[in-house]
């Protein structure tokens, strides 16, 4: 009661830490474990590259493909980075707060010179700061052990990717916590709880995919596809008429001769090509109006938790 009615935060701080030790425990764990995942991704890659600059030069096929496997190990650690510490953020908020809820000890918390308001502050507080860190330090280690690696892979604009190695990936993660934290407002118990954050993250992360191309404005280049154009967002493709109109869908995938795609055209009555992508320049900004939103969102998440709060309270 001292600490509590001298340094009622710290106190409060240090109860839930040592109330849910166990769980910070095993998420430190699974970090620990991740990392050390990404350094042996790391040290593949590294082998990866060497194999690959030296495929065209009759290495063998053991060698050629090591670049392969590489790829899909790598996709394997994007598609866990992206979707575990959401899943594990939004079932954390849900069993913070669901668990005390439906035992009733909240009333014993708030007699202990502890508001309701801060003790929602820092059950959200705390494992925001253990989920944020951890993710983070992920988050870096893969985009270290990703472009460190063959420089031909999975294309950057890959969902799972680009959560997995940018700022978005995280700012979900905190976006999962506070659904979990409001559904256990809303429903008084763990298990609804976390599934309806299950759900709501869910349904967040699809949505993000759906809009972000749309988040920046897409350049457009002409002239045939090449190589060089693998690795950019593409949102259309198609051919320019002679009358300036812009047809999407139209292709030549079977005339791969220069001659043969001019034929192409003219039976098309298209003068060129043209594609709206988005190009590499557009990562960085797309990735930052993401994360500004997903952040808007689980500001205004946690003000919905705290009105829940103040509305349930007797």
């Amino acid at each position: 009661m001292t600490t509590l009615s001298h340094f009622p935060r710290r106190g409060l701080t240090w109860a839930v830490l040592r109330l849910h030790r166990v769980p910070l425990g095993v998420w430190a764990a699974m970090v620990v474990a991740g990392a050390g995942g990404l350094l042996w991704l790391y040290e593949l890659g590294q082998g990866a590259a060497s194999y690959s600059e030296r495929c065209g030069d009759g290495a063998g096929l053991l060698q050629c493909t090591a670049g392969v496997r590489h790829w899909g190990l790598e996709l394997r650690y994007a598609q866990l980075l992206a979707w575990l510490p959401c899943a594990i953020a939004a079932c954390a908020g849900a069993a913070l707060i669901g668990r005390e809820l439906e035992h009733g000890t909240t009333t014993l918390a708030w007699t202990q010179s502890v508001s309701p308001v801060r003790w929602l502050a820092t059950k959200l507080a705390v494992p925001a700061v253990a989920l944020l860190a951890g993710t983070a330090v992920l988050t870096l280690m893969f985009r270290w052990a990703w472009l460190s690696g063959p420089g031909d892979g999975i294309n950057r604009w890959n969902s799972e990717y680009f959560h997995a190695a940018g700022a978005v990936g995280p700012a979900y993660v905190l976006l999962g916590l506070a659904l979990g934290g409001l559904a256990a407002l809303l429903t008084r118990r763990t298990a609804p709880a976390m599934g309806l954050a299950l759900v709501g993250i869910g349904l967040a992360y699809h949505l993000g995919d759906r809009v972000r191309s749309s988040l920046w404005p897409a350049s457009e280049v002409r002239g045939p596809w090449d190589s060089a154009l693998n690795h950019v967002d593409q949102l259309e493709l198609g051919m320019i008429m002679k009358s300036g109109e812009r047809v999407s869908g139209l292709d030549c995938h079977n005339q791969a001769a220069p001659g043969d795609l001019s034929t192409c055209l003219s039976d098309h009555g298209a003068v060129d090509f043209y594609a709206k992508i988005h190009p590499t320049s557009h990562y960085w900004p797309i990735q930052l109006v993401e994360t500004g939103i997903v952040l808007a969102l689980t500001a205004a998440t946690v003000g919905a938790a705290f009105w829940v709060l103040r509305r349930r309270l007797p």
